[in-house]
Order: structure tokens, then sequence, then C-alpha cells
């Protein structure tokens, strides 16, 4: 051993050894110096420009070093393959995992942001050569106009394989969910052969390769676009090129093996960490003369691994993480959560919690448990091939831990699950590999000294135990179909259901003015955000909007809406002021409104340019009060007022509406001024009275404002219900609230606000002793729209235990209205019921009034 050391020294001492060495060390110290010695814009401009040219050169080189080799490949993987029934095993499990995933899980984004940066970086590079993001822009002319671009944080491997098959495919990407079902077969297979030529246990292989590749999150993320199914795959094909150049150890094999492992490093920032297993293990053949072997390798590595430094240098420092989180510093704490995610029971329904199967993490503790054994007791035989495989998995795991311990790697968050692909191939090695000591326990206790009847019973008992695998991932069948991963993520629900309503309509050349206008560039589709549409002219508004022939839309998407739809350790901003802004300053048309959470819809609108008028302008209503007449002071008239303030040319084709419990009291064209009237005491009715003040387009009929006021009077001793004690109340979840909704806003019902009434949760009762003194009763009713994913309610009013209201089930939408008898009723009762769900049954009770 010490002699072998020494000779590895004095071949690493060889100049033209300790010159690559320098070389492929100052590259990744230089890039990562730069922005710390004021060169961050050369950072930042090299990783826009340089990573493309590189990845031409490395792509044609590792063509041109196969070709070269193709014939020394051909005899070598002819030399590992394993018997055949191993390998047909092998193939038709693949296949038959493959048709699962391709038919029982739905092509669609699992990490919509992530995902859509990829594909705009790809578009980015194919139109304009540039590896940043294309944030913002215009397809036009066959080229793509970036108005808006950044240098992306993400690794950039992905989007040049995309780039390459866009001058085929076309850059509406939608094929790409076709090459990341492609992957699946052949990842598994690389790994299968990787596995066996490194360790020549075909069934050890066998079992590693269909563990890993049965795992729900697995075949979820083979029908994404995510980047995690191109890691699994490049490294299987990593660890394969490398066992084929540790057996023929020439130039060739090992600047082959440097070009594949600096395209690996493209997959994720973390994996260029990974990369010192491969080093370290390669060391003992490339060091083994003083040749060019040890050079070449470091500084084809070092060279070609730039794009990923540059990226890494370039972000260095930057928080990505929202909200309320720092990540670093949470390394235990996440390791726990996440053993705990991955290894919840099923739920009461028999469904998977995670896309994660118990299982495989306590299979994997035991096989971990078992390597650390043989590792220890072949150590004391000198026996290394378990502690070798120990030590290779330690120094490729590093990354694992800067993945945990650099971002929120808490799989409590779905779009964190992606990131246990980095560890599965491991976890399915390490499990398979008491698997297959058991199996291989069966086969012995069952042998014979007949070969190929040894042959068939190892076929036979593999076959069972894939059988056994296969079908228990299988039979969740109905949780694939429903897309138990990430079935509850906003983002991509949203870009799914925008994306459904786009196939819905004709093809045209359309714009969309969205918060992520990167997800519709990634697909091909020009779009900008809401920001440079509101910075833009009325006039460059309008000649948009000529341009697309009025085919321009906005979107209200997640973004949009409050801190409640949001994880608070997720990497979101929301920006709802903008978009109210957004909404009061421009002309827009509802077209369709798609439901996504309890907490907000996705809506999308015609965009038809700047309003030419500002809204708050229109009208202003003071509030309703009752005042004595100037003649007469003993008589006293309700009396109202509002201002017109807006001096647009457009308000000349605008009119004006006052309405008085319905019936129009006033009406005129719209002229700037302070106005006022009033409404005489013997007109108003006992209980609530209602004014409202309605502006309206002539020319178009379009509404513009519509403002309602509340008076309530209690002549004759009308009381409003709220100001009644109520004898008893329960609902089935949170408290009574007066006044306001349940959540404690102002109530809103189809999209109409209210201040008097109550809030409550179907189901619901509330009882109120009113002694047989009134004889009507009024009221309004609706779902809040603070939230909307109701299935329905139904409401009733019971009068001393007799139903005198039934609403039947009713869902968000305009205020329904109640008038009953009560008269000679001791006992009131307002009743709410759930029907199959009760989430976001949010009841509002709205003007309650009791008229003697």
């Amino acid at each position: 051993m010490k002699a072998f050391i020494i000779g590895l020294l004095k071949n690493l001492a060889h100049p033209g050894t300790i010159i690559g060495l320098v070389v492929s060390i100052a590259i990744p110290f230089l890039i990562y110096l730069g922005p710390n010695i004021g060169h961050k814009d050369t950072i930042k401009n090299l990783d826009l420009y340089l990573p493309l040219p590189l990845f031409i050169v490395q792509l044609i080189a590792a063509i041109v070093i196969f070709a070269l080799l193709h014939k020394d490949f051909r005899e070598w993987i002819k030399g590992i393959l394993p018997e055949k029934k191993i390998s047909i095993l092998m193939l038709a499990f693949t296949a038959a995992i493959t048709i699962f995933a391709g038919t029982q899980i739905e092509a669609r984004h699992r990490v919509q942001s992530d995902e859509s940066v990829f594909m705009s970086v790809a578009q980015n590079m194919y139109y304009n050569q540039e590896s940043g993001t294309c944030n913002q822009g215009f397809f036009e002319n066959g080229k793509l106009n970036c108005v808006g671009k950044s240098n992306s944080f993400k690794t950039k491997g992905l989007a040049f394989l995309y780039l390459l098959g866009m001058p085929l495919l076309g850059n509406n990407l939608h094929w790409i969910f076709h090459m990341e079902l492609l992957m699946l077969p052949l990842a598994v297979l690389l790994m299968f052969l990787a596995i066996v030529a490194w360790t020549r246990m075909p069934l050890l292989a066998f079992f590693a390769a269909l563990l890993t590749a049965l795992q729900p999150t697995v075949l979820f993320q083979f029908r994404a676009m995510s980047v995690e199914p191109l890691y699994i795959f490049l490294s299987a094909l990593s660890l394969l090129i490398f066992k084929w150049a540790y057996d023929r150890n020439t130039l060739k094999h090992w600047a082959l093996l440097a070009l594949s492992l600096a395209f690996f490093a493209q997959t994720r920032q973390e994996t260029v960490f990974c990369l010192l297993a491969f080093i370290v293990f390669a060391l003992p053949k490339i060091l083994d003369s003083k040749g060019p072997k040890a050079p070449v390798f470091f500084v084809t590595l070092s060279l070609f691994s730039v794009p990923a430094l540059l990226t890494i240098s370039y972000f260095q420092g930057f928080g990505f993480q929202g909200g309320e989180f720092e990540a670093h510093g949470h390394f235990l704490e996440d390791l726990a959560r996440n053993w705990a995610e991955m290894t919840k029971p099923l739920t009461k329904n028999g469904e998977l919690e995670n896309p994660f199967l118990t299982y495989f993490n306590y299979l994997f503790a035991i096989g971990a448990i078992y390597l650390l054994v043989r590792a220890i007791w072949g150590a004391k035989k000198k026996e290394y091939f378990y502690l070798e495989i120990l030590a290779f998995l330690l120094l490729y795991h590093i990354q694992t831990y800067v993945i945990l311990e650099n971002v929120s790697g808490d799989f409590s968050i779905q779009i964190n699950q992606r990131y246990s692909l980095v560890m599965l191939p491991s976890m399915a090695f390490v499990g398979a590999l008491p698997v297959t000591h058991l199996v291989q326990l069966l086969i012995s206790s069952m042998g014979s000294k007949d070969a190929k009847q040894n042959a068939m019973t190892t076929a036979l008992v593999t076959l069972v135990a894939g059988l056994i695998f296969t079908g228990w991932t299988f039979h969740y069948k109905e949780d694939f179909n429903k897309n138990i991963m990430y079935n509850r993520n906003h983002l991509t629900i949203e870009e799914y259901e925008i994306l459904s309503w786009l196939k819905e309509q004709p093809k045209k050349e359309r714009m969309f003015i969205y918060g992520r206008p990167w997800h519709f560039i990634g697909y091909g589709v020009s779009s900008i955000h809401y920001d440079r549409a509101r910075q833009m002219s009325t006039l460059d508004l309008k000649k948009l909007i000529d341009k697309y022939k009025g085919e321009v839309y906005y979107i209200r998407g997640l973004d949009c809406w409050d801190s409640q739809t949001y994880h608070k350790k997720a990497v979101e901003h929301r920006i709802a002021t903008t978009c109210d802004v957004f909404e009061r300053d421009m002309d827009l048309e509802g077209v369709k409104n798609i439901l996504i959470t309890n907490n907000y819809w996705v809506q999308i609108a015609k965009f038809n340019g700047r309003k030419e008028f500002n809204p708050q302008n229109i009208i202003a209503v003071s509030d309703l009060e009752l005042r004595a007449g100037s003649e007469d002071s003993t008589k006293q008239s309700l009396f109202y007022r509002f201002n017109l303030n807006e001096t647009a040319a457009v308000a000349n084709q605008w009119d004006y509406t006052i309405l008085f419990d319905g019936d129009t009291i006033a009406h005129g064209a719209y002229s700037n001024g302070s106005f006022s009237g009033s409404i005489a005491n013997d007109k108003l009715k006992s209980g609530y009275n209602q004014m409202e003040f309605v502006v309206q387009n002539r020319e178009n009929g379009k509404l513009m404002a519509d403002i309602q006021k509340f008076y309530f009077n209690n002549a004759e001793g009308a009381v409003q219900l709220t100001e009644l004690p109520y004898v008893s109340h329960k609902q089935a979840w949170g408290k009574l609230h007066k006044n306001t909704s349940l959540e404690g806003n102002t109530f809103k019902v189809g999209g109409k606000l209210y201040n008097d009434g109550f809030g409550t949760h179907a189901s619901s009762e509330t009882v109120f002793n009113i002694e047989g003194k009134y004889k009507t009763f009024k009221m309004g009713y609706g779902l809040d729209e603070e939230s909307l994913c109701s299935d329905g309610v139904q409401l009733q009013i019971i009068a001393d235990g007799n139903v005198i209201h039934d609403s039947g089930r009713f869902a968000l939408g305009n205020l329904k209205v109640a008038e009953v008898s009560v008269e000679n009723v001791k006992t009131l009762i307002i009743k709410t019921n759930s029907y199959e769900d009760m989430d976001c049954d949010h009841v509002d009770i709205i003007n309650p009034a009791l008229i003697p």
C-alpha cells in the first residue's frame, strides 16, 4: 500500500499533471472569486453568453470521441451483460413501468416556476443565443424579442437539451413531456447496466433499478418537465462510462468520462459536489503513469463544468427562500421531518398521504445497517468491496447535505419532494442489498446441481419478487390518476387550468399580461408583466391590442392573492397591490373564472387598454342620514349626497341613476358636481331601506359604478336581528360573527359589500326568542366570497318547529332574499346545512330584520 501511494504521488508530481491540476483548480477558484473582487458583471455576462458555445463544443467532442471508441464500447458492453433471463426480466419490467407511467399519470408540471424557467431559457438560447431567462417577451417574425431578461439561477443543461429538439419539434415545448417519459426506461436500463458493471451482481442491479423506478415520486417526475429525471439518467450514464474508463484506462475513455460528468454537473447546482466521489475513485487509474490522462481529465472536467460554476458564483449569497424563512441551519430538522413525511401512513381512505412508499424507506434503513456491517466485517478480512461502496456513497452524497442545508429541503412542502430524486437511486441500491441477499439464500435453499435448473429457479424467484414490488406500486393506480403528488400545489393547478382554457380557444396569436410571464414564454406565447403594461403609454397599449387583433388577456393569478395561499417557506412574493391598481386603471372584460382553492380564483379577462377615466372619480357617496326638513323641523327625511368628479371626455357617454328600494327616483346625464336629495320619512318602510347609485355607459350598456347604501328604519318597533340576543347557537367550525364574515371581513356576496348581519359556517343553527311580537321577518343570505370552494349550502328558516323558508341548494352567487310571515311565532331558528363537503361553507345572513 505504501509503495502504491508513493507511486501515485510521484505521478502526481509530474510537471504536466501539476499544470493540469493547477489549471483545473484555478478555473472554479477564479470564477467564484470574481463577484467578490468587483467583477460580478463579468461573471454575469459570462453566465449569459458562454454556456451555449461550451455546450456545443462539449457535445461535438463527446460525439467524436464516442465515434472513435464505439467498437470498443460494443465489445466491452458484451462482456458485462448478465445472463439473458435477468436481462429479459429487466426489459419486461421496465416496459411495464413505462407503460404504466405513460397511461396512468397525466403529463403536467409538478414544480411550475422552476420547470418554466428551463423552458424560457431554452427559448432564449434558441432565438437569442443567451443562457438567461427570458422573463418577458414577444414572439414575432420568427424571433423572440426579450423585453425583460435575467440570469437564470437554474443550471442550463436541461434547457440545452430542449434547444436541441426545437429545430425539429418546434417551440411549443409540450413535446418535452414525451422526452421526459422516454428518459424513464433509458435511465432504468442504464442504472441496471452500471450496477452490473461495477458489482457483477445482476440480481442486485435488477432490484436496485426496479426499486428506483417504482417510487411514486420518481414516476411523477418523469411525467413532468423537471430536471431531476435528467439527474437520474446522467448519474447512471456517468457511472456506466466511469466503469468503462476504469476498465480500459485510456486517454480517450477518461476524456469522455470528464465530458459526461461535466454535463451531469449541469443538472443541479449541488451536483458539482458529488463529482468528488468520481474524482477520488478515479485517481488510482489516472495516476498510474506519468502520461496525459490525469491533466486531460482534470482540465476537461473543470472547463466544461464552467456553466454550472458561473451560475453558482453569480448567485452566491442570494436568498431564494421567501416569506419568514431562512433556509440555512435546518439540516437535522429537515432530515427528521423528511423521514416523517416519507414514512407517513396511509390516509383513512387508504390513499397515499405523500408520493413515498413507507416500506422503501425502512428497507433502506435495513440496507444501510447491512452495508455498514458488511463493510466493517470485510475490512477485518481485508476485503474492501463493501467499504468502497460505502465510501463512494458518502462522498457522493455530500450534495444531499448541501441541498438540505442550502435550500428549504423540507418535504412537507410538496414542491421540495422532488429533491428526494437525488437520494432515491442510492437508497434503492442500499435497500436492494438485503433483498438480494435474501433472494440468493432462498435460491440456494431450492438449488440443485443442474445449472439450467438453478438459472430457471433464479429467474422464477426474481420474477415473483419483482411482481410483488411492482404490484404494490401499481395498486396505487387511483392515487396516480388523482395526481397525489402536488395535487395541493396551487401554482401548478393554476397553470394547468389556464392551459386547459387556452386549448379550448381557436388558434390565434395571443399575448398575456401575467405575474409570471416566463410561464407563457416557455410555451412560445408572448407575455409581459403587469408592471410593464402599466408603464406603457395609452397609445402603445392600443398598438399592442391592434397588433394581436384584440387577443390580449390579463390573468389575475396566485401572486395577486394574499398570504393565505402560500407556505411561509415557499419562494413566493405576493403582489396583490400591483394587481389591484392594475384592475382599477385598466379596461378589463371578464372571460373566465376558475376556482383553484378556497382562497383564490384564476381570473382571465380580455384586456382593452387603459381606462380613459379614473374609477375613483366616477362617484363618491356619503352615508345616508335622517335629517329635519328645512321648512318644517318636525318632519324628517332621509338625506343622501353624491359627487360626480370624472372629467374625462368619455364621461359624456354616461348616465347616472338613483334607485330607492328598487324604484328610480333620479336619472340624468353624467355631469360634474355635488348632488343631493331626500326621501320623505313617510316613504320609508320599516326595516332596511336600500339606495343604489348607478353610473352606466349609455352607448354600450357597460356598468361603470354600482354603490349601495342601507338605512334601517326602526319605525313601528322594527328591530335588527343582530340587536337581539340569541337563545343558543352551534356551528360546524369557528364561531358566530356579528356584522362581519366568518373570517372577520366585511360581508361580500355576489361582488357587493354589506355591513349588517351574521357570519357563520354551515352546518349551523341559531335560535332566537321573538315572543310573538312580529309579523314579518326579512333577510338576505349567501356564501361569502372570502372562501370560494363550497359545494353548496341549504338554508332554512324555522318558526316554532315549522320550516317556513327553504333555500334548496345554493352556491356562490348573488344575494338571495327571504321574506316570511312570523305572526304569533315565539321561536325563530335560522339553520344552515352542508352537503357532501363542508369546506368553505361561509354563510352570511345579511340585513336580518323583524317587522311588527
